[in-house]
């Protein structure tokens, strides 16, 4: 079952701090959502902030919710950086079909907001019928402060949608225990705004985040709903992730720096280590592109989703993405990677790193 994607929601309503959450949080997610109160208070500048700021690697969404001229506030959107923009469910299909329009053009994409829609299966029959192909299925602030908790009544829906063929991002109140709820289902994206934004290190609790959902998503089937996480680091003895420890020490032999900040590590062995999950983001050497790297490594191993860009300036290896995660795999994907350095002017111990992580992994 393929993970969701990660969006952080900036429900700010002045954009200095919204750009200040985003450079902790942006190496960590897919989509940084500009909040509906951020549009209404910034407008069209909080895009045009944001995509400077992240750069063109980060999906933006602009939560306009747009109840009227579809197709111009899709534009305007679009225009000023989004990739993305919601219309609400209550809207008027002509509506509907003019963000459509814009969006289409633009090979961007239009989202159904369904934030107080009580005939929600009725509706995207409509919305299928013209070609909508994404929803947000939202349990809405107030909602959430009236105690509304998500029920067997709610997956239903959103199974019954994912049936349907849309796409479905869900948000409301969402935390990393209340992941387990949707593991049965593959939706899109999953938002989470304050379980993040409101924690004392926002970086490392999306982090987690991406690691519960790896888990669940990644490891756990469709075969039925998965028990709530109960919190603590990610079990050590599973195949993905001691082939992310030996990348880890086969990297750091090389040469090279995790993104993680080293200082007063205990150590991969020990249960308060500091990465999590199968994951493993490298920094990318000085003067080097992390889009450059994921290329020349695609150039000698081939494309696979167990290589990706963090960041400008970082790229992600994901042993949990390989086809059998054997050591065989792991230790061409170390050796592919020192390679792709090399030929970008990089000096690296490969063989250092290659000895470390086959230790690793043969013992």
């Amino acid at each position: 079952m393929t993970v969701p994607m990660l969006q952080i929601a900036m429900d700010y309503i002045a954009l200095p701090p919204a750009l200040a959450m985003a450079v902790k949080v942006a190496p960590e997610v897919d989509i940084i959502e500009i909040g509906t109160p951020l549009c209404k208070a910034v407008g069209l500048d909080a895009i045009r902030a944001m995509r400077e700021l992240v750069g063109p690697d980060k999906l933006i969404l602009a939560d306009f919710k747009s109840p009227d001229v579809g197709g111009l506030e899709a534009k305007m959107a679009f225009d000023a950086g989004a990739d993305m923009m919601t219309v609400i469910g209550g809207a008027a299909l002509a509506t509907v079909e003019s963000a459509l329009a814009v969006a289409k053009e633009a090979k961007k994409e239009m989202l159904m907001e369904l934030t107080g829609v009580r005939d929600i299966l009725a509706r995207a029959r409509e919305w299928r019928q013209i070609g909508v192909e994404r929803m947000v299925y939202h349990r809405g602030w107030d909602e959430q402060a009236f105690s509304r908790q998500w029920v067997e009544e709610d997956r239903a829906i959103v199974h019954q949608l994912i049936d349907m063929g849309f796409k479905v991002t869900v948000t409301g109140g969402i935390t990393k225990p209340l992941l387990a709820f949707f593991q049965p289902l593959p939706v899109s994206v999953v938002i989470c705004g304050r379980g993040i934004r409101e924690t004392p290190d926002p970086r490392q609790a999306a982090h987690e985040f991406r690691a519960e959902m790896q888990r669940l998503w990644g490891h756990g089937g469709a075969g039925g709903l998965a028990p709530c996480y109960p919190g603590g680091k990610v079990a050590g003895n599973t195949a993905a992730e001691n082939a992310a420890k030996a990348l880890r020490w086969g990297l750091s032999e090389m040469g090279l720096m995790l993104t993680v900040d080293g200082n007063g590590c205990p150590g991969c062995d020990s249960p308060q280590r500091f990465c999590w999950g199968s994951r493993v983001e490298v920094a990318a050497p000085a003067g080097v592109h992390a889009g450059d790297v994921v290329a020349r490594i695609a150039e000698g191993y081939g494309h696979t989703p167990a290589v990706t860009r963090g960041s400008n300036h970082s790229f992600v290896l994901d042993p949990a993405q390989l086809p059998h995660c054997t050591p065989n795999e792991v230790l061409e994907l170390l050796r592919a990677t020192g390679q792709a350095l090399r030929a970008l002017g990089c000096t690296v111990d490969i063989a250092a790193g290659i000895a470390v992580a086959e230790s690793i992994l043969r013992s």
